[in-house]
């Protein structure tokens, strides 16, 4: 008797809740959504001020930023600060990524006067004291040495490189010389190029006081901050996709971290969906093609999947897989042929449908709390995009046919325009991988 899995019911609709939307008089910019089912509200505060930011020579300064903003005020230092996150039963952090630098919590929702002032005052009101600014460059040293003895990180830090630059999207990473650049101006700077409310996301979620009320308080707490102007990151275009094989010579390494990645679109592009689909089918989770490929019927790599990122102004699509050193040349020539083979000929109706719901499945996952849907809000707002683009994305990835898979999968994937990122024993696999191209040979740190 053949066992069948239970028929799942259909993926419900999301439906953006009834959505508080307005602007104070300094331009900043309000996203909240009432719930009143715990007692809880959660707040992001995002500005367009990542990594793309940066200056060239001092990479690192966003995100060095964002983590010493609950370091030290004018009124308080970061013990006084952590405490009075704590009396109020919150949480609070700031992080920064390659568009966004956000802060972040969640509060109880009787303190939530208290801990919007306090998350004024650590936004508005920084010195980002010389002592915190010396321990977090130290510690960053520290946590960048630790990264770099790990060879995904070296593949994903030179695949970013090799696709984006010169847009700042290819420096993502700092290295230990742009940390020791990092000063208390630097911060300080820009701190007040790039944090105003003109350029400023306040997302509430939760148990919030009704909508003239709140915006009272809002007004109250944030209403006096001075916008400034804002300066925007250079604008550079990536170069067009093009093959490129890079290895970084790991002595003693028993296997390769592959990495084959190229230029992709946007979210605001209308190949973006069919190309999700496309990666999803081809390497998106224990059903993909380069997984049953590569590990279930070869043997090759424990694991190999594909990735999508979307940022603002760019994309990367890319192949990653660890696969052992004796085997390279057939396993980097079946992932190559996956690669070629989804823009070549129609993806199943079975893997179209497989790949759909899996896609619209997490989709509704992340947006099952309230922390998630601020997240959402919040990131879909600083990526540019409409509100409604959470309301349609599942039906917009539902309209995907195979036809339109098969056509960005095979503009946007093809391998014969990637760039090849291997780390590894270059004396054990650097012939192997010649028999692909030319390879630049460079040296791990």
């Amino acid at each position: 008797m053949i066992a069948r899995p239970p028929l799942a019911r259909d993926l419900p609709h999301f439906r953006l809740p009834d959505c508080l939307q307005a602007q104070l008089g300094n331009g900043l910019e309000i996203l909240a959504v009432g719930d009143d089912r715990l007692p809880l509200v959660h707040v992001r505060l995002g500005f367009p001020a990542g990594a793309r930011f940066d200056p060239a020579e001092l990479r690192g300064l966003s995100e060095t930023t964002a983590a010493l903003l609950t370091q030290g005020t004018v009124r308080r230092g970061a013990r006084e600060i952590a405490e009075r996150v704590a009396e109020l039963g919150a949480s609070l952090r700031a992080h920064s990524g390659a568009d966004s630098l956000v802060l972040e919590g969640s509060v109880l929702s009787e303190n939530l006067d208290a801990f919007l002032e306090l998350v004024a005052e650590v936004v508005r009101l920084p010195v980002f004291p010389e002592e915190e600014v010396s321990l977090r460059k130290n510690n960053r040293k520290q946590e960048l040495l630790a990264q770099r003895a790990l060879a995904d990180f070296l593949a994903q830090e030179k695949a970013a490189e090799l696709v984006f630059a010169p847009h700042p999207y290819a420096r993502q990473e700092p290295t230990p010389e742009s940390i020791d650049r990092l000063d208390r101006p630097a911060i300080v700077g820009f701190h007040e190029r790039h944090l105003s409310p003109s350029r400023g996301l306040l997302v509430l979620v939760g148990a919030l006081p009704g909508r003239e009320e709140l915006l009272a308080r809002l007004s109250r707490v944030f209403g006096d901050w001075s916008p400034k102007p804002v300066q925007d990151a250079e604008t550079v275009a990536p170069p067009p996709p093009r093959r490129v094989i890079v290895l970084i010579d790991r002595p003693g390494s028993v296997q390769a971290d592959v990495r084959i990645a190229r230029l992709a679109v946007t979210r605001t592009d209308p190949d973006y969906f069919p190309l999700l689909v496309a990666a999803t089918v081809l390497g998106g989770g224990a059903s993909s093609r380069l997984f049953t490929e590569i590990r279930e019927k070869r043997g090759y790599a424990y694991d190999a999947h594909s990735v999508l990122t979307a940022y603002r102004e760019a994309a990367l699509a890319e192949v990653v897989t660890q696969i052992r050193s004796e085997v390279l040349a057939d396993a980097l020539a079946a992932v190559l042929e996956q690669m070629e083979r989804i823009g070549r000929e129609p993806v199943s109706a079975e893997e179209l449908e497989t790949a759909r719901n899996y896609l619209c499945g997490v989709f509704v996952i992340r947006l099952e709390t309230l922390a998630g849907v601020a997240s959402q809000l919040a990131a879909t707002r600083l990526l540019g995009l409409p509100l409604d683009y959470l309301e349609q994305y599942a039906g917009r990835i539902r309209a995907q046919e195979a036809g339109h898979v098969q056509a960005a999968a095979a503009r946007h994937l093809s391998p014969e325009e990637a760039a090849i990122v291997v780390v590894g024993d270059a004396e054990q696999i650097g012939p192997t991988l010649a028999q692909f191209g030319t390879v630049q040979y460079e040296k791990a740190p």
